[in-house]
């Protein structure tokens, strides 16, 4: 036999099998340490940026046009919004407080909206008043009359970026009685002439304008934006209305959106530099705008 030639033994054979299967454990970790780890990190999902941001901090042109307008019987609201195709997405919670029979305390009812499509023109929906709205549904189908302290939660996204919205809105019936009503904040002031009989009224924050306004310069428009909706005939003889501003607005005009046919039109105002008041004689409901010069 060969003096050079080596052989290997069942233990030899062993300990080389051995060493093979460590050296393979130890590649093994050196690849999932270094190699594996780094590369599921660059292939992490990208997250959103997270950042949130208020919605008044986009100019007024550029946020959506909301109308909440009540049914004759006041047992339904619709929604409506418009002016929405430079956000990526938008959803709200449109809700109230209200009471009930052998239930004490009050009850938050509302509908959550995640349908909307901002590529539509427009978006409609309906709120049946306590029949149809999350929470405790009324047991005899009857709509809530009692409703307080309404409110519209808006999210919309931008690039990435979320903008939120909180405006309140409230429910009222005139008519019947020349009456005074006011928005929540008690800011929008509205002296309603006699119609005969009542209508009901939802008066709230319209968030935006409608698309296409170019009667004015919309960055010059003075928040918030009042918005008085109801089905009702054309008022009997003007009525008086008085908006507060929180900055001066001497050179001010107001204008006025009719719901009925699409159209702007500038009023006849005058404003009060002591009670910081916007007031004029309108002929119909409408939203209403503040607009410096």
């Amino acid at each position: 036999m060969d003096n050079n030639q080596i052989t290997l033994t069942g233990a030899n054979k062993k300990k080389y099998i051995i060493a093979a299967i460590s050296l393979v454990v130890i590649l093994a970790a050196v690849y999932f340490l270094f190699i594996f780890t780094k590369g599921a990190k660059s292939i992490k999902p990208q997250d959103s940026s997270g950042e949130v941001k208020s919605l008044s901090d986009v100019e007024i042109g550029k946020r959506p046009f909301v109308t909440l307008t009540p049914a004759s019987e006041g047992a339904e609201i619709i929604i409506s919004i418009e002016n929405m195709s430079y956000w990526d997405g938008i959803t709200y919670d449109l809700t109230y407080d209200t009471e009930r029979s052998g239930i004490s305390g009050t009850i938050n009812q509302g509908v959550i909206g995640s349908d909307v499509n901002t590529k539509d023109p427009i978006y409609k929906k309906a709120l049946l008043l306590g029949t149809a709205s999350r929470g405790v549904r009324n047991a005899d189908n009857t709509p809530d009359h009692i409703v307080t302290n309404g409110k519209l939660n808006m999210t919309l996204t931008k690039d990435e970026i979320e903008y939120n919205s909180e405006t309140p809105w409230l429910i009222d019936y005139v008519g019947s009685k020349s009456k005074s009503f006011k928005d929540a904040s008690g800011n929008f002031q509205f002296q309603v002439p006699l119609f005969g009989k009542d209508y009901w009224v939802i008066v709230a924050d319209t968030v935006g304008v409608p698309p296409d306004t170019k009667d004015f310069d919309t960055k010059k428009t003075i928040s918030p934006l009042y918005g008085v909706f109801a089905v009702t005939p054309d008022f009997p003889k003007p009525a008086n209305i008085s908006i507060k501003v929180d900055k001066d607005a001497s050179n001010s005009a107001l204008w006025t959106y009719s719901h009925a046919d699409g159209k702007w039109q500038k009023q006849d105002s005058k404003y009060d530099s002591a009670a910081k008041t916007v007031t004029a004689a309108v002929s119909n409901f409408a939203t209403f705008v503040v607009v410096g010069q």
